[in-house]
């Protein structure tokens, strides 16, 4: 991934991006960029860094936390469990698959943005978009559930501002 341009966000700029990480994340965004934040231009999209640390990332045209800010414990998503076998997958980018799965939050709907982690250490592995809603999930066997957007050792992960 290459920075093409860097600068800080405006005021303005700056509270619609925390408008819009609040309609994802569960409780407060207070945690979440506490000064402001920078907006850094890369080949492969939009990111949102405080201190030289990527904090959100833009998909599409939704802003979504990164791993960092879940596994330091600025924000919260609602989780998704997989078995330890899943996570070398899981963490080269594959989509996770239903069998993989050991728990799943209640009330999600497809579309919803979620945070994948381990069933022994509790880490954040991955941040990713349901594909079905939370009561099919239980339910499917097989089959892709729920589409990868950002996992540990990506681009994001690893870039270095």
């Amino acid at each position: 991934m290459q920075v093409l341009r860097r600068h800080a966000l405006r005021k303005g700029d700056f509270k619609l991006l925390k408008e819009q990480l609040s309609k994802i994340i569960e409780g407060s965004i207070d945690l979440l960029f506490k000064e402001g934040a920078e907006l850094v231009i890369t080949d492969s999209g939009e990111l949102y860094a405080e201190d030289k640390i990527v904090l959100a990332f833009k998909v599409g045209e939704i802003v979504i936390p990164s791993l960092r800010a879940l596994n330091e414990g600025l924000v919260k998503l609602p989780t998704i469990t997989v078995d330890m076998g899943a996570v070398p997958y899981v963490t080269n980018g594959a989509d996770i698959m239903a069998p993989g799965i050991t728990q799943v939050t209640e009330g999600l709907v497809a579309g919803d943005i979620v945070n994948i982690i381990d069933e022994n250490f509790g880490k954040s592995l991955a941040v990713g978009e349901l594909l079905f809603d939370s009561d099919n999930i239980k339910q499917t066997e097989k089959g892709k559930v729920i589409k990868n957007l950002h996992y540990v050792n990506d681009s994001i992960w690893s870039l270095e501002l």
